[in-house]
């Protein structure tokens, strides 16, 4: 783990989204370690935790050449993950901290300049902002999105847009619900 750019401060949006296997706790479950000062086991956190470092903590998002501020997990409704060497190249994930918000703002603009290179996967909570797992989409050059969905996912696809089929030929999506 490198040492970060910067510090979480308020926010606490990683113990609310992320799972941590180690304390049993779920993704989109939010941390019973949790408290008003931040983690009440910081010193004695688990690996995970201690290894995990969402892009804005490491200075990673950009938008327009400057490292923006509004782009923290807490105020921009998404926590931004990568992911290096996996099967399908390097990975991005867009985990939605705020129902909607990869759709909207600087995150949105961020999807769509991480898109055109790499697979990303963007992740939601449950139905009506309830705990667990929602919908998960991938996005980016059709061959990742097409490969990542012949691999990753069981259950049947539904193609959203892709290729001659879609409004932009240079980049597919698929995504999956929970039902």
């Amino acid at each position: 783990m490198s040492d970060p750019i910067r510090e979480c401060g308020s926010c606490s949006a990683c113990c609310t989204v992320i799972g941590v296997h180690e304390i049993e706790k779920g993704t989109y479950e939010a941390c019973k370690h949790l408290c008003e000062a931040g983690c009440g086991i910081y010193d004695d956190r688990p690996r995970s935790c201690r290894a995990f470092e969402c892009q804005w903590l490491r200075g990673m998002l950009e938008v327009d050449g400057t490292i923006d501020t509004d782009m923290r997990p807490d105020s921009c409704g998404v926590i931004f993950d990568y992911q290096p060497q996996t099967a399908f190249g390097d990975v991005f994930y867009a985990w939605e901290v705020e129902p909607g918000a990869s759709a909207s703002g600087h995150a949105r603009d961020i999807i769509k300049g991480l898109e055109e290179r790499f697979l990303v996967v963007i992740m939601t909570c449950g139905p009506d902002g309830k705990e667990g797992l929602g919908d998960r989409r991938f996005v980016g050059p059709p061959h990742l999105v097409m490969q990542a969905s012949d691999v990753m996912w069981s259950r049947p696809a539904v193609r959203t847009h892709a290729g001659p089929l879609g409004l932009h030929p240079d980049r597919a999506e698929v995504a999956w619900g929970n039902e």
